[in-house]
């Protein structure tokens, strides 16, 4: 039995269905006797629960999420400086290379037809396997890209399985969509309240192929092909939520600290957290002394001024010598999501010090029933309209540039322009092919070069709306521009302009630098650092040659 603690993870969970009464006694979902459990619909329905598992949200209790947490982009400043991937682990731990609930997927899917119900309940959680199978497989592709897939639920002999090498990622995530296709077609419009149905369906598709579409094409020296049918998925999984039922919440911050998001129409889906049961520490991280990860000039920059215009051209920009200065007239996101005071070492408020001087307030709730970590109780949004919105936008006006499709001003008025329209912020226009606001086209100093005025508007309105909530690393990397992450890009390691003294580290012009420059340099080397390392001691498992490391890790 010794040969069993050595196989690849594919099999963390292979004998999860050969029954064994230590894991019945303790009601573990996805431990059962296989030849009694499939029965029922509600034996189904248990199963199911662990697959919830796969969504962080605000992390569970002590543990980290998606949200704020995320902070390794251009948007934050952790306070011990982060630096990419440097050595290839050995283990899986910690990482996303991790194929147990793609098998506990399959398992579903094999066993579902076994069950006395209707066709329709039979199709329905054949739809939540596919779901999730898509989703892990969609973790495992943004960070290792090629991986084997697994169609089917494996045992101790199937060793051709086991040692299958790496798929193409082109076959992988034309298996991806071909799930989410299935499972749009085939789940519920409702089932149980907050649970996964049509709808969260199209949301993660939109997500999905969106992401893939822009990785394929901007990762040119790649050549993967079809990135066109990719993002015209995502446009019309997009277009299919937006003509919904769902809307945009009057509050911009409603989304992120609110402690039932049960009734909110902007929310497809959410993480639910209750005193006792489960709880996260988020709020306690914004309160505590525990230094913040702040937001870094960049992101501060990338919010617009009331006027509709980038800083570096409104007349309204008064500058950052002091908050209050770098607050007025500005997009309200901005006002939402820092404070209205600085906060660093040697100047801390209440205790609490930020790595930049700019402290994040948008998850913050008076209301909680306890502030200290890791005991809070906002709900987390898992799918909701507004990345919906910025998702058909962006799928577009790619679509647009490849000259699949005409953009026009509708397509910025049904998306984007309603999320300024939330917060009071001018609409954008499109003249041309060229970004405008108030019948006046503009191109932002900061632009880069490399990326079309409208895409980079419409770039910028993903980065504000959704600032601090985990994307924007892995924006990055489908854009191929993890170079935005290199110490030359000197913005991102700046945060707040304040009075320099002996105990703190500032600029030339006064920035406060989170890090002492000497110790503080990151190159980001292309094509090694778009993927990560596959960990050896996979490797190590299969015959010589048959599972392949990525490239600039071999």
């Amino acid at each position: 039995m010794k040969k069993r603690l050595y196989l690849p993870v594919i099999l963390t969970t292979i004998l999860a269905a050969t029954g064994c009464k230590k894991y019945v006694d303790k009601g573990l979902p996805d431990q059962f006797d296989d030849n009694t459990f499939w029965r029922s619909e509600d034996n189904v329905r248990s199963y199911n629960w662990g697959f919830y598992e796969l969504f962080p949200g605000y992390g569970n209790n002590a543990t980290f999420g998606d949200f704020y947490f995320t902070s390794f982009s251009d948007d934050q400043a952790s306070p011990a400086f982060a630096r990419f991937t440097q050595n290839i682990p050995a283990g899986t731990g910690g990482t996303k290379w991790d194929f147990s609930y793609v098998r506990k997927a399959n398992v579903l899917l094999e066993r579902v037809d076994q069950v006395p119900m209707a066709d329709e309940a039979k199709n329905h959680w054949k739809g939540v396997a596919r779901f999730f199978r898509a989703l892990t497989y969609f973790n495992i592709v943004k960070d290792y890209g090629d991986a084997p897939w697994i169609g089917k639920s494996m045992d101790i002999t199937n060793t051709d399985l086991i040692y299958k090498p790496r798929d193409p990622r082109t076959l992988v995530m034309d298996s991806v969509l071909s799930d989410l296709n299935f499972a749009v077609a085939n789940l519920r419009e409702k089932d149980i309240p907050n649970t996964i149905n049509r709808s969260v369906a199209l949301a993660l598709k939109s997500r999905v192929c969106l992401y893939e579409g822009t990785w394929r094409k901007y990762h040119v020296k790649v050549a993967l092909p079809e990135a066109d049918k990719f993002l015209k998925a995502a446009k019309e999984a997009s277009e299919a939520l937006m003509t919904g039922t769902f809307k945009l919440s009057p509050d911009y911050v409603t989304q992120y600290n609110s402690l039932d998001l049960a009734n909110n129409q902007e929310i497809i889906l959410y993480k639910k957290y209750l005193p006792g049961y489960l709880t996260h520490s988020v709020i306690g991280y914004l309160t505590s002394s525990t230094q913040e990860s702040g937001l870094s000039k960049s992101a501060i920059d990338a919010y617009l001024c009331t006027d509709g215009l980038p800083v570096k051209l409104s007349p309204l920009y008064k500058g950052d010598d002091t908050i209050i200065n770098t607050r007025a007239n500005r997009d309200k996101r901005l006002l939402l999501s820092i404070d209205t005071v600085l906060c660093y070492n040697t100047k801390l408020v209440e205790g609490r010090s930020s790595s930049t001087g700019y402290r994040p307030t948008k998850f913050l709730q008076p209301l909680v029933s306890n502030v200290l970590a890791p005991y809070n109780d906002t709900d987390a949004p898992l799918f909701w309209l507004a990345e919906v919105l910025l998702n058909y936008a962006e799928a577009a006006a790619e679509l647009s540039a490849m000259g699949q499709y005409a953009f026009v001003q509708a397509d910025l008025d049904k998306s984007v322009n309603l999320l300024r329209a939330r917060v009071g912020m001018p609409a954008l226009q499109v003249l041309g092919d060229q970004a405008a606001v108030n019948g006046t086209a503009y191109t932002d100093p900061a632009r880069d070069p490399q990326v079309p005025s409208l895409i980079w508007e419409i770039r910028r309105e993903r980065r504000v709306e959704l600032m601090l909530d985990g994307f924007r690393f892995h924006d990055l990397m489908r854009w191929a521009k993890g170079d935005y992450l290199n110490t030359s890009n000197k913005d991102i390691w700046r945060g707040a302009k304040v009075r320099p003294n002996p105990d703190i580290i500032t600029d030339a012009e006064g920035y406060l630098l989170p890090y002492k420059p000497a110790a503080a340099s990151r190159t980001f080397a292309d094509p090694k650092n778009y993927l990560q390392p596959i960990p050896s001691g996979q490797i190590a498992l299969y015959p010589s040659g048959k599972m392949s490391q990525n490239p600039g890790w071999e």
